[in-house]
């Protein structure tokens, strides 16, 4: 009886699946230590950053959201058909927010507001937009997908 389970286990194929666990963008910056500076005045705290003087490439949280940004120079090296692209735009990011009057009212003043907290006509959601200081556009919605 154990040689037959010993058979058994040994006959069964291992099911390897795909599966996407995570997405991150890592978005191309002039200055990483001068986003850092303006993401930490909104609310995000910097994870990690390599090296720590004069960074090349850092992380930011805040809550379940996390952006990587990379040095020009130090992208376009290890890409080099990067070579030439325009860091900052054109990229827009949409950031599903609870809480969006509250956020909108810590940031205000430190953020140039593309379009001001309202309500959509498209969808009755609360929403606001931002540019960051690299010229990203940020897209806060409280609406639920």
């Amino acid at each position: 009886m154990r040689i037959l389970n010993i058979a058994r286990r040994h006959s069964k194929k291992k099911i390897m699946t795909d599966k996407l666990k995570m997405l991150h963008v890592n978005l191309m910056v002039s200055n990483v230590q001068n986003t850092l500076d303006y993401y930490e005045s909104i609310g995000f705290s910097t994870v990690q950053k390599v090296p720590k003087e004069l960074p090349e490439w850092a992380m930011v949280q805040k809550d379940q959201v996390s952006l990587m940004f990379q040095s020009t120079n130090s992208l376009t090296t290890e890409f080099p058909q990067l070579e030439g692209q325009l860091s900052g735009k054109p990229l827009t990011l949409w950031i599903q927010t609870e809480n969006i009057d509250n956020y909108f009212e810590k940031i205000k003043g430190k953020v140039k507001i593309v379009k001001e907290l309202g309500i959509t006509a498209y969808n009755g959601a609360s929403e606001f937009v931002i540019e960051d200081n690299n010229g990203f556009i940020l897209h806060f919605s409280n609406m639920e997908l």
